[in-house]
Formats: C-alpha cells, structure tokens, sequence
C-alpha cells in the first residue's frame, strides 16, 4: 500500500520535472516579446538545475549550493518581469539589493551547505508584494484591453500569486519541516509547495500560450 509519504515525494519529483513544461510551452508556442522573454529564459534555467537537484538528490550528492542559486535566480528574474509590468525601470537598482541580500544570507546567516529557507522565504513576500501592487495597478485604470481572463500578464501573475501563497508556509518553517523523518502531516507540509509549484507551471504555461493567441 502506498503511503502519504510515498504519494508526496512521487508529487515532489513531478514537481521539479514540471518546470520544463513552461520552458518547453515559451520556446515553441509562446510569441516571443517582453516582457515574457524574461519569464521564458527563468523557467529555461530554472528547470535545468532543477533536473540536476533532482538526479543528484537520486545519487545522494549534496546539492544545497544549487537551491542557493536558484533562489537568487528566482527572485531578480521575477522582480525584473514585475518590473517591466509595473514600468518602474528607475528601480532597477532593486537588482543589485536582492542580490546582496541573497548573498548576505548564504554568508552570514545560511551557510552554502545547508537550505536557504530565509531566501525562499523572502522570495515568497516579494512575489507577494509586487503582485497585490500590479492589481492594484491595473484596477486603478478606467479601460483594460479586453477581458482580463485573455491578457497572458493577469494569468501568469495569478499563477505566480498561487506558487508564492502556496509555499510561504513551508518556507516559513523548512528547518522544522525538513528535520527528522518525513512522518505525519506537518513533516510532509512541502505537499503545499509541490502542488502549488506545479499548479504555476501549468498557469504559467497557460499564459505563454495566450501571448500568441491575444497579444
């Protein structure tokens, strides 16, 4: 019989494999313009180490390095596609801040080899923040063009909102959650963020198809 945990770590695999699907969606379907580019080359490189997480996490290589990584390349690329939506290109300092930020907490706070839950944590929050200011933003006009549920912008954001909601808590409290034996509920509380991640990438992938159908 299978069991909770089992169902959990074959969703978690599913998940870090599913972030080629909107790599795979941007590069053959997705009209290539910005500021969905920015977009499309994360996902590029984010579903290359991820797939390398995944098979060196199989030959039981450590890897934290790489989610250090990733949550640096995460952060600046989403930022800057929020950026390009929200057309604050004097904030473009911001990149050099988070970067200082993330390099800050792998020195001083998370060493290299152990798991950057504060980043990821900050991640999340940032997701958050700048996607309540880009509705706010987009509320604030008189006139959208067209139906809000055919602009690829709306529909990535949403999926971005979700991944981020979704894996705040399991962020927020990785080092009790990833400590021990992946037994009862609480231990196997990552299921949040391993659905919440695949549920971006579909949305996510949804959004780079409209960008050719509507834009």
């Amino acid at each position: 019989m299978v069991s909770f945990r089992d169902f959990v770590f074959t969703v978690s695999t599913f998940s870090d494999i599913s972030e080629t699907i909107p790599a795979l969606t941007w590069i053959i379907f997705a009209r290539k313009k910005m500021p969905y580019n920015i977009l499309g080359v994360f996902f590029l490189v984010s579903s290359l180490l991820k797939i390398y997480t995944l098979i060196t996490a199989e030959l039981h290589i450590t890897n934290m390095q790489a989610f250090h990584l990733m949550a640096c390349w995460e952060i600046v690329m989403f930022y800057l596609f929020y950026l390009y939506l929200l057309r604050k290109q004097q904030f473009r300092w911001g990149i050099l801040i988070l970067i200082g930020l993330c390099v800050a907490d792998t020195i001083y706070l998370e060493h290299i080899m152990t798991f950057n839950a504060l980043a990821w944590s900050m991640d999340m929050i940032m997701i958050i923040s700048m996607g309540m200011l880009y509705f706010f933003r987009l509320y604030q006009k008189d006139e959208t063009p067209g139906p809000l549920t055919k602009r690829p912008d709306f529909i990535i954001i949403i999926g971005l909102l979700i991944y981020a909601s979704g894996s705040l808590f399991p962020y927020l409290l990785a080092n009790k959650i990833l400590t021990g034996s992946a037994d009862g509920f609480f231990k196997n509380a990552w299921f949040f963020q391993t659905l919440s991640n695949i549920s971006k990438n579909i949305i996510v992938s949804y959004g780079f198809l409209l960008t050719r159908r509507y834009e």
